[in-house]
């Protein structure tokens, strides 16, 4: 039986080239695809650990256009990527984006991680809304970036971290 092809997965944040968590790219030999920026604006904020966070652009926010990259990924890195994102505790969900391909403005239907609809609206208004949005993570960013290893221990710190955010903020 042959493996099924691989998904194109926009990433945005610590997963991209030189930063944090692009070597569990490179250990899945997840192959770069090109540089992309989303087609529709979108809201990108920096969230506890400074973790950045993909959101749909609130009815209130024109939102931005995120720059990130595409990689080609296996089943087995699809696998390994949802472990990371924190897609079986709620802190990410993977979801079709459309995207603008840099260079050959090719535009292509692909998977991002968002950040989880139970708490992305809360999250985008307690990081300061329109004004926290950001179009691209960068090294100054990720200079901040708090890797799973220097969190509260189990899978659970991000989303921990998320909701006492959330919780220690108006709901305004």
């Amino acid at each position: 039986m042959a493996e099924a092809p691989p998904t194109m997965v926009f990433v945005y944040g610590t997963l991209k080239r030189g930063f944090p968590n692009h070597p569990l790219l490179a250990a899945s030999a997840t192959p770069f695809a090109g540089a992309a920026t989303t087609a529709a604006p979108a809201s990108l904020v920096i969230g506890p650990y400074s973790v950045p966070f993909l959101l749909p652009a609130p009815s209130s926010s024109p939102g931005r256009v995120v720059s990130g990259e595409l990689y080609a990924a296996s089943p087995a890195a699809l696998v390994k990527l949802d472990a990371l994102e924190g897609t079986h505790i709620g802190v990410y969900e993977r979801r079709p984006l459309t995207v603008v391909v840099d260079g050959s403005g090719e535009v292509v239907q692909v998977e991002a991680y968002f950040a989880h609809p139970s708490y992305a609206e809360a999250l985008w208004r307690r990081c300061g809304g329109e004004a926290a949005e950001i179009g691209e993570y960068t090294m100054e960013h990720a200079a901040r970036y708090v890797p799973p290893s220097g969190r509260a221990p189990g899978a659970s710190g991000l989303i921990d971290a998320i909701h006492s955010l959330l919780d220690g903020a108006p709901d305004s």
